[in-house]
């Protein structure tokens, strides 16, 4: 599931409104957040950059080098997300801003006693399978933006940047959607890069394993739900709970993925691709590929066809 949503464009600064070429910010102050929107309009490196708060940055337009854990930097490009924990200096290049080219993006600061507060309410309300946490994992730090998180930092753009008498309230509720959705993405990540590793002790590891290993073949929600031992409704339901997305849609889009791996072999033809991957039937296939990657199978192939010739 590597599909990225970009973000609604955010009108940029005119040039009376520049402070400076590199990272000029616009703020705007809520009760629980701020929201920051940075723009560049000249190459630069190694600017550094650190909030007193959690931050959730997002790229609009342009393209950053991000080097943040003492780990290698990065390419940072619109339709991806960042989260980086209170007091960490991120340390960005900008190898092609330019008046023509600036570069955009957001930064979400969150005051921590409301993460606290949300982690709280749902640790006590809604606790996971298994005995694991709400919390938010750090490691898991770079990630594409799905729909829903994309839809998410759009609202909270438009109510920050908005006049509304109730956008604090507007701001506060969002803001834990926002979060839920991050962690909800992130404990996804996690059990798709180590389901087997995780898969003895992981109700839900186990049945992507399972799921992986035979996308292909008929897959049930009634078996599925058998094997993490739950009834069918529990199972549905703390599915989508912990990991933000139904049983259903994920092997579809887990489908989606392996027939885009046989449509990349030019001898394989869309509809042999698409009952490979477990689909059996070419109309249903092609409307959900759509859906979800935005275009049909046949512009897919015809795109990768263009690109190997290159």
């Amino acid at each position: 599931m590597n599909n990225k949503n970009l973000l609604s464009p955010v009108n940029l600064s005119k040039g009376r409104e520049l402070n400076t070429l590199v990272e000029n910010r616009k703020a705007y102050t809520m009760n629980h957040c701020e929201l920051n929107i940075f723009e560049t309009y000249q190459r630069s490196e190694l600017v550094p950059l650190t909030f007193s708060d959690l931050v959730i940055t997002s790229m609009l337009r342009g393209k950053k080098v991000m080097h943040l854990f003492d780990k290698p930097g990065f390419d940072y490009l619109p339709g991806e997300t960042v989260i980086v924990p209170p007091n960490i200096t991120m340390t960005i290049d900008f190898p092609e801003a330019s008046a023509q080219q600036p570069s955009q993006c957001t930064a979400l600061a969150i005051n921590q006693q409301e993460i606290k507060n949300t982690l709280d309410f749902l640790n006590e309300n809604y606790p996971r399978e298994d005995k694991q946490i709400w919390q938010i994992n750090y490691n898991q730090f770079h990630f594409f933006n799905n729909y829903e998180l994309a839809q998410l930092i759009n609202k909270l753009i438009r109510i920050s940047t908005g006049d509304a008498l109730t956008k604090d309230v507007l701001a506060n509720l969002t803001l834990k959607e926002l979060l839920i959705r991050i962690m909800q993405m992130q404990n996804l990540h996690e059990i798709n890069d180590n389901q087997h590793e995780l898969s003895a002790g992981n109700r839900f590891a186990y049945v992507l394993e399972y799921i992986r290993l035979h996308l292909s073949d008929k897959l049930s929600i009634d078996a599925l739900s058998q094997m993490a031992f739950m009834s069918k409704s529990s199972f549905f339901r703390a599915f989508k709970h912990e990991l933000g997305i139904s049983p259903v849609d994920y092997v579809i889009r887990e489908r989606i993925q392996l027939s885009k791996q046989f449509m990349n072999n030019p001898h394989i033809s869309i509809s042999d691709a698409c009952f490979k991957a477990g689909f059996n039937n070419l109309n249903y296939f092609c409307r959900v590929f759509k859906k979800v990657e935005g275009i049909t199978p046949s512009m897919f192939k015809a795109q990768f066809r263009a690109t190997s010739l290159n």
